[in-house]
């Protein structure tokens, strides 16, 4: 089988000829390895590497070749300016200036810092639509053309509202705070962005010739109490996999936190399956343990390989053989299952990649 049938087998539940596996790159992963393979683009270093491709929506591709097939439409002015490693981002609307900062793509202050602050998001997001950018459909094709047969591309789209807010716009503290003192406020907020959000997902989905789209959530009980996803993201995530389901597309959320605690609600959704799925100890939930909520049919379209191993740095290849011979039990080799080996953000000798390679292609132990 190809990547691509590998891939497109796990999303329809009808199973592969062998354990599939991926990768996500960034330059960081990539500093100790030799130059000539810093310098692939990211699909030739996955070619490299003999992983099925996971193109995780834009990641890692250059400028030329992304696909943004829906475009935001607001009536703000952003700007950004760098002063060092900090990046500062102001949006000016008529209502008034958010202002945050961020170093690395990580917050360092949030737009949203008083109740006037969160009215003119509000206001903005009331102002705000999504539509479907010149040649979305023809780019599509040629980015669906770029990966080819070694594997897929899945677009990869902004979080529901709950966690766009927590992650981006107003930081835990600041969200929880505002819930509970002005809960009308931010009900009338996130009514507005998930307006929006929904018509985004309307437009990908049409527009895209994946099996399936990324919800890049990163939802996590460390932000989430199942009450409040219950309450809030619950109805939202549901919307947007409805949406794809319209298009004959699978809604995999992107959920790389611990899940232990929201498997029940999770399966209400209507998702298709899960990406980044985390055991412990890293995450707090077992790959069995998923399977035993959700049922033995779900997608787990991203498990992540036991990091404690991979990323230790004196791991051999005798190493990550064994942590590979455990994960891989029966159930694990009948499931919908695809390993996620992610070295995103931490620099990693491509020796260890080429181990998961190598024990991916020998004939299973009987």
């Amino acid at each position: 089988m190809t990547g691509r049938q590998r891939l497109e087998g796990i999303l329809a539940r009808r199973g592969t000829d062998r354990p599939a596996w991926t990768t996500l790159v960034d330059d960081k992963a990539r500093s100790p390895m030799p130059a000539r393979l810093r310098e692939m683009s990211a699909l030739d270093f996955y070619r490299h590497v003999g992983c099925d491709i996971l193109q995780f929506g834009n990641y890692g591709l250059a400028p030329a070749d992304r696909w943004e097939p829906a475009r935001l439409l607001q009536p703000a002015e952003v700007t950004a300016t760098r002063d060092g490693d900090v990046v500062t981002r102001r949006t000016v609307t008529s209502w008034g200036t958010l202002t945050a900062t961020s170093r690395g793509g990580h917050p360092l202050s949030y737009p949203v810092r008083s109740l006037d602050d969160l009215r003119v998001l509000r206001r903005l997001w009331e102002q705000s639509d999504y539509a479907e950018a010149p040649d979305a459909r023809g780019r599509a094709r040629r980015i669906d053309g770029l990966v080819g047969d070694d594997g897929l591309y899945l677009p990869a789209l902004d979080p529901s509202p709950v966690q766009q807010l927590i992650e981006a716009d107003i930081g835990l503290a600041g969200f929880y705070y505002f819930l509970h003192d002005h809960p009308g406020e931010v009900a009338s907020l996130m009514e507005a962005m998930h307006r929006a959000r929904l018509a985004e997902y309307e437009i990908v989905a049409r527009c895209t010739p994946a099996p399936a789209l990324i919800a890049v959530e990163n939802t996590s009980t460390t932000l989430t109490s199942p009450a409040v996803y219950r309450r809030w993201t619950l109805p939202h995530v549901r919307d947007y996999a409805a949406a794809a389901g319209r298009w004959g597309k699978k809604l995999i959320l992107h959920m790389c936190g611990l899940l232990a605690g929201l498997l029940e609600p999770l399966a209400e959704t209507g998702m298709g399956g899960i990406n980044a799925l985390t055991p412990p100890p890293v995450g707090d939930c077992p790959f069995d343990r998923a399977l035993d909520v959700l049922g033995d049919d779900l997608v787990i379209l991203g498990g992540v390989f036991p990091p404690e191993v991979l990323h230790r740095p004196a791991a051999t290849a005798d190493d990550i053989a064994r942590a590979l011979d455990a994960l891989y039990t029966p159930r694990i080799r009948r499931a919908n299952f695809l390993l996620w080996v992610a070295v995103d953000g931490l620099p990693t000798p491509v020796e260890k990649l080429h181990a998961v390679r190598d024990w991916m292609a020998r004939p299973p132990r009987r």
